[in-house]
């Protein structure tokens, strides 16, 4: 669609360049304007691709209009109509950069060949500027990817002068889509425009892996949890598949976008303790409430849920605040603190391992036999340490069923692996295996299995003669052309760049 501006004092002029223009192949989209005043108000309010302008107007004349224009958009196409014949006119024209000069009454003939090379001017200028956008793109999303899993400040540095930072400043909040299958491998490329036209809200679009993608939005004044809850609506009504999703706290500055993306993650790990719920919100606002404010029964439930994922930093945090709330406080019995810690270290002992090393009802006496709030809590906090000594062991243990799951990775990678999958083969709960995987080896599963599988894609275009189509389906890609936007956004180069030896230098900077 060409976005036109017909601008002349006379309607009947406007209506005649109006009836040749609509004889042309092509999508016009025409606005009007009788003066170049007003013409100029809808230049700086609308995209224009085309000015076409009488000279001779009221207010404002056809070369003050176009000068006023051009400092707006350089790359406007102008054509100047006018009566006069006078050198003069058709030499200032060009001064102030006008595409063609044509002389009223306008010929259809002359009208015709004028914009039809004033088209392909335009649609030239599209095609780069696109062009030029799609590479822009790739270039943010090839950075982006490989800082949001390190931080590491030199990805930063050699993206300098190749992407605009500003932009990354303008985020405050981010949103982690997953599915339970691998959705975005064969999801039509379009995926992002269509939730954009949903939602009617800008956000940068990056795919993570076949099942996870992350959008970034710029209003820092929303409530990101109903535009979640959008999305999460236009997923169901539009998909077969399921879907969760999670929202960042907000924030500033894209230098904690690593911490962001790691609490997402842990935030999706929610799902396999709460199936029944899709969207999973940061937690952080509820705690940053006066600790007093908290209620017990919410504090003891983000602990139950942490000892479920043997998460102990998330426990010692939520066991913080508990500690906060009653260390100085004298409005509570004695009695009623000893229950609300009593609860804590039957939490812990809801593992079974870790009850068959200690006994819980010598544990519990124990605290109800102490006089004050410190010895109630260091008894409590004795327990927190053994519990975290138990786990540490456990750690160490479950090194062998990471090694068998790496390992069946290793032999199937070209097979859709699932996380549920993968746990079967081991014994293992979802939960459990995402814990411990994430822990042993530093990334999920899911990005785990895709840097797996770059990297053999990456050995196949090396040593061997295989097609790209073939390499795709080989390392596990059920769409090519998914495979190559994944292989470019890896290793900043496509995979017939790789091959041909031209991406030898992006590939330095793929150490992610």
């Amino acid at each position: 669609m060409i976005q036109v501006l017909i601008v002349d004092d006379e309607k009947l002029e406007r209506e005649g360049i109006k009836y040749l223009l609509a004889m042309e192949e092509g999508e016009w989209n025409i606005r009007e304007a009788s003066n170049g005043r007003d013409a100029l108000q809808i230049l700086k309010s609308e995209e224009t691709d085309l000015l076409l302008t009488d000279i001779k107007m009221p207010h404002m004349d056809g070369l003050e209009l176009t000068s006023k224009a051009k400092e707006l958009n350089p790359g406007l196409q102008v054509v100047f109509f006018s009566g006069y014949s006078d050198f003069t006119f058709a030499q200032e024209a060009i001064r102030y950069g006008v595409t063609e000069y044509m002389l009223k009454p306008v010929e259809p003939e002359s009208f015709h060949k004028t914009i039809n090379q004033t088209k392909k001017n335009i649609l030239k200028k599209k095609d780069k500027e696109t062009r030029e956008q799609k590479e822009q793109d790739f270039l943010q999303e090839y950075f982006l990817e490989s800082y949001l899993y390190t931080g590491k400040k030199d990805i930063l540095e050699k993206s300098e002068g190749m992407i605009n930072l500003e932009k990354w400043k303008c985020w405050h909040c981010a949103i982690l889509i997953e599915s339970d299958m691998a959705f975005f491998d064969t999801a039509e490329e379009n995926f992002s425009t269509e939730l954009q036209k949903e939602l009617r809200r800008v956000f940068f679009y990056l795919n993570l892996n076949n099942r996870q993608s992350l959008l970034l939005f710029q209003d820092n004044y929303c409530d990101y949890s109903l535009v979640a809850n959008h999305i999460y609506m236009f997923l169901k009504r539009n998909y077969k598949e399921s879907f969760y999703l999670a929202v960042s706290k907000k924030f500033e500055g894209y230098e904690c976008l690593t911490e962001i993306m790691s609490q997402l993650e842990q935030q999706m790990e929610e799902k396999f303790y709460h199936p029944e719920k899709h969207i999973y919100s940061n937690d952080e606002a509820h705690l940053n409430m006066e600790v007093k404010e908290v209620q017990d029964s919410r504090l003891l439930q983000l602990i139950s849920e942490d000892v479920s994922r043997k998460d102990i930093r998330q426990l010692r945090k939520h066991y913080q605040c508990l500690k906060e709330k009653y260390s100085d406080n004298t409005q509570y019995s004695a009695m009623y603190i000893k229950f609300v810690f009593s609860n804590v270290i039957q939490e812990l002992f809801q593992e079974d391992q870790f009850s068959g090393e200690r006994r819980i009802e010598h544990e519990i006496d124990r605290l109800y036999n102490c006089r004050n709030i410190m010895e109630i809590l260091e008894v409590t906090e004795e327990n927190i340490r053994e519990y975290e000594s138990f786990l540490e062991r456990s750690m160490s243990e479950s090194r062998n069923e990471v090694a068998a799951v790496k390992n069946y990775i290793y032999q199937h990678y070209a097979e859709d692996l699932s996380l549920e999958t993968l746990a079967e083969k081991v014994y293992l709960s979802s939960g459990y295996l995402s814990f411990i995987f994430k822990k042993e080896t530093g990334m999920n599963l899911n990005r785990y299995i895709r840097v797996f599988r770059m990297k053999k894609a990456k050995e196949l275009l090396k040593n061997t003669n295989m097609k790209v189509a073939q390499i795709s389906e080989k390392v596990g890609f059920a769409n090519v052309s998914y495979f190559c936007r994944s292989f470019r956004e890896y290793y900043g180069c496509s995979p017939e760049s790789y091959r041909k030896g031209t991406g030898e230098d992006e590939e330095a900077l793929s150490d992610h």
